[in-house]
């Protein structure tokens, strides 16, 4: 199974806080940078709390984001350039099957993580563009090149 940053407590009739594990560098001041900025609504959804440094969530199924993972600046995988916020965004493609995909910016240190469920479309870039402010919090050192 893809999805799998995080587990999330099912009560019927009931959507509670979404368990994301942190990433290593979760804590640190470039996230909560970039946590200052994410919207509040996503895909048309809105923000969940999480339990995690560096982490956040939307709607249900949740798309979830952690920001502080190592950063990707070489990688064989799709790269692909999402205009947003008035800065492009590059983001590596870690994984994309029937279930979602797990996106992870490229040339960004600490990186973010986004894994978004295929319910929110055949690609995660339909929600990547409105998180691409918060993410420029944490400047670009690198680009893709193809």
């Amino acid at each position: 199974m893809l999805l799998g940053l995080a587990a999330v407590a099912l009560v019927p009739g009931c959507a509670g806080p979404v368990q994301v594990t942190a990433a290593p560098e979760g804590s640190s001041d470039a996230c909560a940078d970039v946590l200052a900025l994410l919207p509040a609504e996503l895909a048309g959804q809105p923000e969940r709390e999480t339990r995690g440094a560096g982490t956040a969530a939307w709607g249900d199924p949740a798309v979830l984001l952690r920001c502080g993972e190592e950063p990707v600046l070489a990688s064989t995988q799709p790269c692909v350039s999402v205009p947003g916020g008035g800065e492009d965004v590059d983001w590596v493609v870690l994984a994309s099957d029937d279930s979602g995909s797990i996106v992870r910016t490229f040339g960004r240190d600490p990186s973010v993580e986004v894994e978004v469920p295929a319910t929110y479309g055949p690609a995660p870039v339909a929600v990547l563009p409105d998180l691409a402010e918060a993410v420029a919090a944490v400047p670009a050192t690198a680009v893709c090149t193809g």
